[in-house]
């Protein structure tokens, strides 16, 4: 059985994803969300992968500063000046 779920991502992963389908990588959109969440939780469940005590509490602030509405997207981001850099 499948649980059905709906996710905001910015739009500029979606257009990314979508072309990755597109492509044929992927036979579809949920094709790739699942493909990305099996990645994901076996990278998490690895017997080595540990979280340090900072990064917990970095999580923390983080979805606390999230519930509260405080966190910008990319767009609000570039309205005040400020833009990501990896």
């Amino acid at each position: 059985m499948n649980a059905r779920i709906n996710v905001n991502i910015p739009k500029g992963l979606f257009q990314q994803a979508s072309q990755l389908v597109r492509s044929g990588y992927f036979s579809n959109f949920s094709e790739l969300v699942r493909e990305g969440l099996r990645k994901e939780v076996a990278f998490y469940q690895k017997d080595d992968f540990q979280i340090s005590n900072d990064e917990k509490k970095l999580f923390a602030m983080l979805k606390k500063t999230e519930e509260q509405g405080l966190l910008l997207d990319e767009k609000e981001m570039r309205k005040h000046g400020l833009k990501i850099s990896v």
